[in-house]
């Protein structure tokens, strides 16, 4: 069978990146590897069926995956993960240099940092590319396919990451702006979902006493502060104590984790993070530009492409609230980088 460009293209990427991936602990700094020597090793035998570390834990320690060297777990990971993207399809016109195919070629060669080691990202992208497998099906009738896929994000936030159970509710507001007979409504369904977002953190403030940000990312980085691999903390200019003030540190972050143009002259110093924060910015430029697109040539409200993008914009909501640093938001941003590319290249991908 001949290969066509594109696939000769994502093969070759593939294969940059198993490399990459190979000899990524001879030069990453350690403080990539402080979560993969905690799932590897289990000090404080912490390995269970609920929640991230634990489930991960239990993962490498059942499957003796953390018992393989890095270079080797590399290969078996990235691997995997991009015979899902193969199998998800290579869209047309990879080779071509438009800002779409460069961000997600970038993006698939980054996998070797994330991926190269003992991770969380790992079940996530799995569980990720289970959702894309579901929007590709042909067999199920749309509003069966949203359904589904909404109750397993309540069920994957339970098990394994609780933020995900906000996905249905976030995407189902969006959803619903959309119903609705207005202008401007990309804009509209992500302003209404921050709105959303700060209000699921009010409900949960009078429950448990605390806000949300206040709870995770503020009380987190205020023990990080003054760290020498914590430069890049997301801190709100007010404290979250208070409804005003969480409604202000969620709107902060949400702006600091996907345009964080401030993050280019802060960190003018650091290459790395200037180039992540340019990927940020014109990833969410591309998606915005795609969601237009799909809303526009979509005859029905369950649209898969319009779905794509109301679950892709509400995970970047929740982004806003939790993430504690621009390291972190990259690498869970690449956790879910399958629903990415699907929402990137759907029409490239399947026709439609």
């Amino acid at each position: 069978m001949q290969l066509s460009k594109n696939q000769i293209l994502f093969i070759t990427i593939a294969f940059m990146s198993i490399v990459l991936g190979v000899f990524a602990h001879q030069f990453l700094p350690e403080k990539y590897y402080y979560d993969a020597v905690l799932i590897a090793t289990d000090p404080y035998n912490q390995k269970g069926f609920i929640n991230s570390y634990p489930v991960a834990m239990m993962f490498y320690d059942t499957f003796f995956l953390n018992k393989l060297p890095y270079p080797i777990l590399a290969i078996f990971q990235l691997l995997i993960i991009f015979y899902c993207f193969y199998r998800m399809s290579i869209p047309k016109n990879f080779t071509k240099l438009y800002l779409s195919n460069i961000l997600i070629w970038s993006a698939l060669i980054a996998l070797s940092i994330y991926i190269s080691m003992p991770s969380k990202e790992f079940i996530n992208i799995l569980f990720i590319f289970l959702i894309a497998f579901i929007f590709k099906s042909i067999q199920l009738r749309q509003k069966i396919k949203i359904t589904i896929i909404l109750v397993l994000f309540v069920l994957f936030g339970l098990w394994y990451r609780i933020y995900f159970i906000m996905i249905p509710v976030l995407a189902v507001t969006s959803f619903l702006v959309f119903r609705l007979k207005i202008r401007k409504k990309i804009i509209t369904s992500i302003f209404v979902s921050l709105i959303a977002a700060i209000f699921m953190s009010v409900s949960y403030a009078v429950v448990s006493g605390e806000y949300m940000s206040e709870s995770t990312r503020e009380e987190l980085n205020e023990k990080r502060k003054g760290r020498q691999d914590s430069q890049t903390l997301i801190l709100s200019p007010v404290k979250t104590n208070n409804a005003i003030g969480e409604a202000v540190g969620i709107m902060y972050g949400y702006v600091t984790v996907n345009l964080p143009f401030q993050s280019l002259i802060k960190f003018y110093y650091k290459p790395q993070v200037i180039l992540f924060s340019i990927w940020q910015i014109l990833l969410f430029y591309v998606l915005i530009i795609k969601f237009n697109k799909a809303r526009e040539e979509s005859t029905s409200a369950y649209d898969e492409r319009l779905w794509l993008f109301h679950i892709v914009f509400s995970y970047f909501v929740i982004q806003g609230v939790f993430e504690p640093d621009l390291g972190s938001s990259i690498r869970h941003k690449f956790g879910v980088l399958p629903i990415i590319y699907q929402a990137i290249f759907y029409t490239r991908l399947y026709g439609k």
